[in-house]
């Protein structure tokens, strides 16, 4: 008998069901630090004659979200749910921009009818991972900090210095869990909306897609970090022209690493 990988890419054909593409999963493929930032270029390409319709997707996602944080209880226990769906929606309004050279604002709606199940189903599980590397990270931090509490009868200046010294562990012991759970649903969405796998699959497959390429996604996450930062500044005006550019290096950064090359992506070597 055969023994199935749940974790492997599926090296098939996946035409969404509008048939506006077709590509085929493969990889994780390695890429250079230089392609992970031509990601952005690329992204910038993608939008020639499609800015007002991805602007406005993006806006009236903003618009969504904020919206439902104002109502009280169900809005923020809604919120990763339905902000989930439209992020597969701009993932098939990118797929169709991509392959069909063409934009369907109704595509942003495309994940309340296609793939709702596995999309909701990862959703919730985001939220108890997040939820359980923060009791992780918070109960470690608790215990050093009573550790530190005790010192105090004995020397205050031996507390302050326990102080610091859990702080410079505990701080990159948090950015480190937090960018492996990140890993794990980086590229999940694009899979499931448009690769049709299950839940762990995508998952374990974003994984090792995001660990292969570990210095292009770092050095990638702190340059999008900058230019966020700087974009924000007047007025949070910059992030009209930022974020559709980012939506698209994001949909490039998925076919480059997670299809094959025959798609027309290129790739760095394996």
């Amino acid at each position: 008998m055969t023994e199935v990988n749940p974790y492997q890419g599926p090296e098939t054909n996946v035409t969404s069901p509008q048939g506006e593409g077709t590509f085929t999963l493969g990889g994780p493929h390695k890429v250079t630090v230089g392609q992970a930032l031509g990601w952005l270029g690329e992204g910038m390409r993608m939008l020639s004659g499609h800015w007002g319709v991805v602007i406005g997707a993006l806006v009236l996602v903003m618009v969504i979200t904020m919206g439902l944080q104002l109502i009280p209880f169900l809005g923020p226990l809604a919120q990763p749910f339905i902000t989930t769906l439209l992020y597969a929606g701009l993932v098939k309004l990118f797929h169709r921009i991509a392959t069909d050279g063409r934009s369907d604002f109704g595509d942003l709606f495309a994940g309340f009818s296609e793939r709702t199940g596995p999309l909701l189903l990862l959703a919730l599980v985001q939220i108890g991972v997040y939820l359980g590397a923060l009791l992780v990270v918070g109960g470690l931090m608790a215990i050093s900090l009573g550790g530190s509490m005790s010192l105090q009868s004995m020397d205050p200046q031996a507390m302050s210095s326990g102080m610091g010294v859990m702080m410079a562990i505990m701080l990159p012991l948090f950015l480190i869990v937090f960018t492996l759970v990140m890993f794990l649903f980086y590229f999940a969405v694009p899979l499931i909306m448009l690769g049709g796998m299950g839940l762990g699959g995508a998952m374990g497959v974003s994984f090792r897609a995001c660990m292969k390429n570990l210095l292009p996604m770092i050095v990638y996450g702190i340059v999008v970090m900058l230019i966020i930062m700087v974009a924000a500044l007047p007025l949070l005006l910059g992030l009209l022209f930022v974020m559709p550019i980012l939506a698209g290096a994001y949909y490039v950064s998925f076919r480059q690493v997670l299809t094959n090359p025959a798609d027309g992506a290129e790739h760095g070597p394996e």
